[in-house]
C-alpha cells in the first residue's frame, strides 16, 4: 500500500477555495505554511501593503506561535490566483513542538479600518496529520463466499487511541457514473494504547474489480480526512 509523502517534512496549505490540506508526516521541527491572501483580500484590492497576522496553537502539548505574512503593494493576485494553492501565496515556517498531535489556526487582516478573520466561523481550523494518526494493514479485494461474479473489500485499519471513528468512501473506478459509497468500520480490538478498525459487514464488489478509496475519521467530535495526500489508495 503505497502512502505518499511519508518522512517528508509537514507542510499545511491553505487554499483560495477555502480547503485546507495537510502535507507530509508529524515530524517535530521546521513546518512549513503556505496560505493564499485571497482568502481575506479581494484580487481588486491589492494596491496597497497588506499584513496577515496567523495564530497557531498546538494540542495536546500546549504552546503556541504567531507570526506575520506580508502581501506587498501591487501583488498581482488576480493574475496567479489558483485555487489549488499553486498560484501567488504566502510562506512562514514555524516549529512544530514533540508531542503536538494537533494544530489549532486561524488568521486576521486589518484594511480599510476593518479586521477581517478566516477563523472556519469563529471555530477555527483543527488539523491532523493522518499518516501519524492511521495505518491501513490491509485492502484488498478477495473472492466472495457470495459466488461467483463478486468479491469483497477487505480493509483494515490500525488508528491512535484518539480515534473515535472511521468511515471509507469509495468507489469502483469501472463505474465512473456510479457515485461514491460510504461505510462505517467497527472497532475489532485495542492493544499497545492503538485501535483496530474492520468492515462492519462485507462490502461487495464486482469480481476482481479495483476499488479506490479514502477515510473519514473523528477525532473530539471533529472530522478529518485520510485521502492520500488527495492521490487516494487503491485496493485490488
Amino acid at each position: 500500500m503505497l502512502r505518499h509523502f511519508v518522512g517528508r517534512r509537514p507542510q499545511l496549505t491553505f487554499t483560495s477555495d477555502f480547503h485546507e490540506l495537510v502535507q507530509g508526516d508529524l515530524i517535530p521541527g521546521p513546518c512549513v505554511l503556505r496560505y493564499d491572501p485571497l482568502r481575506l483580500i479581494s484580487a481588486d484590492n491589492c494596491n496597497e501593503r497588506h499584513e496577515i497576522h496567523v495564530w497557531l496553537r498546538f494540542h495536546p502539548t500546549g504552546g503556541s506561535w504567531e507570526g506575520s505574512m506580508i502581501v506587498p503593494p501591487n501583488a498581482q493576485l488576480a493574475d496567479l490566483s489558483d485555487p489549488a494553492g499553486q498560484g501567488f501565496m504566502l510562506e512562514a515556517t514555524f516549529p512544530l513542538p514533540q508531542g503536538c498531535e494537533e494544530i489549532e489556526a486561524w488568521f486576521c487582516c486589518e484594511h480599510d479600518g476593518r479586521t477581517d478573520w478566516d477563523s472556519d466561523h469563529g471555530k477555527n481550523f483543527w488539523l491532523r496529520f493522518p499518516l501519524h494518526d492511521l495505518q491501513i494493514t490491509a485492502a484488498k479485494v478477495r473472492p466472495s463466499a457470495a459466488g461467483a461474479g463478486q468479491s469483497t473489500l477487505d480493509l483494515q485499519v490500525e488508528s491512535q487511541a484518539a480515534v473515535d471513528s472511521i468511515e471509507v468512501r469509495w468507489r469502483l473506478p469501472s463505474q465512473p457514473d456510479e457515485g461514491r459509497r460510504r461505510n462505517a468500520l467497527t472497532l475489532t480490538g485495542q492493544r499497545a494504547g492503538r485501535k483496530q478498525w474492520g468492515n462492519a459487514v462485507p462490502l461487495v464488489v464486482p469480481e476482481n474489480a479495483a476499488v479506490v478509496f479514502d477515510l473519514v475519521y473523528c477525532v473530539g467530535g471533529r472530522q478529518f480526512t485520510d485521502d492520500n495526500q488527495g492521490r487516494w489508495y487503491l485496493a485490488d
